[in-house]
């Protein structure tokens, strides 16, 4: 009986011993990888003498009332590339090689810091480079937005509100990460209203359910009966020329597809207005399930507003695949 207590203790104490040696090598990893700086949609870029790059980086945002960047660029050559620059939470690196075949992108995550994505672009001369990025510039942005989308999914799952979620699982029989600050609601038939409210900076989230047909009169449709004016005359309602459609197949979905519009929004007799956002899935039954964002903020840049609620429309996603 002595001996079995002896061997009880000894393999309690290589289990404890086990469990400490992991946990100190996750805090090590933890600490090897330090939180990035710099705002959302901050981007540093090294070595583009020629200002090739910040020229893609700084064009138009899509789907805005005035001209705002598509990123914030700040610019360094490579000897001053070091700590703490290497802690930005977005770098570009451009290396002109003659030895390289054609231009060449990559990209890694989290070398220095977390979040970070590092893009490397390689290419043996600096006409190769602008003749490959008259078609690819659009692959560059979508790499750096794409990577600001997903350290905001991060952060609402470890910041989101419960509660709302559970509202839109009972109306729509889908899934969907609801920010924090939303604490607004006003429902109506097969529609969900959830806002901030804020008197600074009002950010909305919609979610509804239409038959399939034209998304921008649908979306007048609903918009009209549901956000109601000052008065009976005042409505919400599509610029309609200001919108932009695409069909986005998800990486990580298996064969699932969405169409994506953006565009800009007023209220009728009415001087409000903004940019919108919404995704619309397909639903077994004919139907399509819409989540939309839109902003009221007449006295702010809206880029950042806008991109981290859309951030919130790419988790929709119906339970038990829509059944």
């Amino acid at each position: 009986m002595k001996r079995l207590r002896e061997r009880i203790a000894l393999g309690a104490a290589y289990a404890s011993f086990g469990l400490a040696i992991c946990i100190l090598c996750a805090c090590e990893r933890y600490l090897l990888r330090k939180p990035s700086g710099g705002r959302p949609f901050e981007t540093l870029i090294v070595g583009d003498t020629d200002s090739i790059i910040r020229q893609v980086l700084e064009a138009d945002a899509e789907g805005l009332p005035q001209p705002e960047p598509a990123f914030d660029v700040s610019a360094v050559e490579p000897t001053a590339f070091k700590h703490p620059l290497t802690m930005a939470r977005n770098i570009v690196t451009l290396t002109i090689d003659p030895a390289a075949p054609d231009v060449r992108i990559r990209y890694e995550k989290n070398v220095y810091a977390e979040p970070q994505m590092i893009v490397r672009i390689t290419a043996p001369t600096t006409a190769a480079l602008r003749k490959y990025l008259g078609r690819g510039a659009e692959a560059v942005r979508q790499l750096l937005q794409r990577a600001e989308m997903n350290a905001q999914i991060d952060r609402l799952r470890r910041q989101r509100n419960v509660k709302a979620e559970r509202m839109v699982s009972r109306m729509f029989g889908a899934e969907m990460m609801i920010p924090m600050d939303m604490t607004s609601c006003k429902r109506g038939r097969n529609f969900l209203w959830l806002s901030n409210n804020a008197a600074r900076g009002m950010q909305n989230i919609c979610i509804y359910t239409v038959r399939k047909g034209d998304i921008v009169a649908l979306r007048d449709s609903v918009m009209r009966a549901n956000i109601p004016g000052a008065t009976d005359s005042m409505y919400m309602s599509t610029l309609r020329t200001s919108v932009l459609l695409s069909r986005v197949t998800e990486k990580g979905q298996i064969g699932r597809q969405m169409t994506v519009a953006r565009g800009l929004w007023e209220m009728k007799h009415d001087a409000m207005g903004g940019p919108f956002v919404l995704h619309c899935l397909d639903r077994p039954d004919g139907h399509i399930v819409v989540a939309e964002a839109f902003v009221y903020a007449p006295e702010m840049k809206k880029r950042n507003l806008m991109r981290l609620l859309e951030a919130s429309l790419y988790t929709l996603n119906f339970k038990d695949n829509g059944r």
